[in-house]
C-alpha cells in the first residue's frame, strides 16, 4: 500500500472507531469497511447495497456479550474477530450460506451427539422457518413470489412417521396456497384504490409484472421437488391435494391471461408514452385520441 493510500486508511475517524472496537467494553459489535477507489471508510451501521462498490469487509466479533469480550489484540484478533467479505447481494449471500453450510452442519447426526429429540426438532423446525422467510424475502425483493421449500430428506428421514411428514408437507402447501392466492386476486385496480393518480403506463406495468410472477410460479409448480411432495401427499391419501391441484389449473388459466392482456396492451405502449410526454403539447394530446381509442377497439 502506498503512503496516501494508508494516510486515507489513517483518518481520524476510521482511527477512532477502530479503537472503540478493539477495546473491553466498546459500543461496536462490528464495523464496515467500505472502499470506494483509494478512499477507505468505516462505519458502524451496514452499507446501503446501493453504497456497495463492488465489495465491503464485515469485521465481526466472536463474542458480544458486555462481560464476554476481552480487549483484542495481535494475540488473540485471530480468534476474536470473524472478517469477511459481502456485495451488493447480501440477502442472496445469508440464504445460501444459511442453506449450503450452516444447515448440513446442523444436520449432522455426530453434531447432535447428546441432543434429545425434542430439542433437534425444535432446532432444526426453526432453523427451517427462518431459511423459509429468508427466500420468501428474497422474492419480494426481486418482485417475485418465491415458493418455500420443504426440507430435502422430509419424505426419507425413517425417525419421522408418514403422519409427520404428511403434516409438514400440509403446511407447506397451506403456505403456498396463501401465496399465490395473494398473486391471482391483484388486479390493475388496486393502484386507483391507494389514492394516486396513475398514468396509463401503469396498466402496462401491472400485466408484466403479474404475467412474470405468474410464469415464474408455474414454473416452480412444475420443479422435480414440489412434484415430489405433491406425489408424497396423494401416496398418503391426503386431502389438501385435490384443491391445490384446481389451484393450479387457475395459475395457469390467470398466466394466460396475463401474458396475452400484456402481449396486445403493449400496442398502446408508444401511444401512452407521447400522450404522458412533458414536450407534447395540448393540441398534440388531442390529436393522440383518436389512434388510442383506434387501438383499444382493435384489441377488444
Amino acid at each position: 500500500m502506498n503512503d496516501d493510500k494508508m494516510k486515507v486508511n489513517m483518518h481520524e475517524d476510521n482511527i477512532k472507531m477502530v479503537d472503540d472496537f478493539l477495546k473491553h467494553k466498546g459500543q461496536y459489535n462490528f464495523i464496515v469497511a467500505n472502499c470506494k477507489g483509494d478512499i477507505v471508510k468505516y462505519s458502524s451501521e451496514p452499507p446501503a447495497p446501493e453504497s456497495i462498490a463492488k465489495k465491503s469487509l464485515l469485521i465481526l466479533k466472536v463474542r458480544t456479550g458486555p462481560d464476554d469480550v476481552p480487549e483484542i489484540d495481535a494475540s488473540n484478533v485471530h480468534k476474536e474477530v470473524i472478517i469477511m467479505e459481502i456485495n451488493r447481494k447480501i440477502l442472496e449471500n445469508l440464504f445460501a450460506i444459511c442453506n449450503e453450510v450452516y444447515l448440513p452442519v446442523l444436520g449432522n447426526p455426530l453434531n447432535m451427539i447428546g441432543w434429545s429429540d425434542l430439542v433437534t426438532k425444535d432446532l432444526m423446525d426453526k432453523f427451517h422457518v427462518f431459511l423459509n422467510h429468508t427466500y420468501v424475502t428474497l422474492g419480494q425483493v426481486d418482485g417475485r413470489t418465491m415458493l418455500p421449500l420443504p426440507p430435502n430428506d422430509v419424505t426419507s428421514v425413517e425417525k419421522t412417521s408418514s403422519k409427520d411428514k404428511a403434516n409438514l408437507l400440509e403446511n407447506a402447501i397451506v403456505h403456498w396456497t396463501k401465496q399465490i392466492k395473494n398473486v391471482l386476486k391483484r388486479d390493475p385496480e388496486m393502484v386507483l384504490k391507494t389514492g394516486d393518480h396513475p398514468g396509463p403506463q401503469i396498466e402496462l406495468e401491472f400485466w408484466q409484472h403479474k404475467s412474470e410472477d405468474l410464469r415464474s410460479i408455474c414454473g416452480q409448480l412444475g420443479s422435480e421437488r414440489i412434484k415430489r411432495v405433491l406425489k408424497f401427499l396423494e401416496q398418503n391419501k391426503s386431502t389438501y391435494t385435490g384443491p391445490f391441484s384446481k389451484l393450479q389449473k387457475e395459475v395457469q388459466i390467470a398466466r394466460n391471461e396475463a401474458v396475452e392482456n400484456y402481449k396486445y396492451l403493449t400496442t398502446l405502449s408508444d401511444l401512452f408514452n407521447d400522450l404522458i410526454s412533458t414536450g407534447t403539447d395540448l393540441p398534440e394530446v388531442i390529436d393522440l385520441f383518436a389512434p388510442i381509442m383506434q387501438t383499444i377497439l382493435l384489441i377488444w
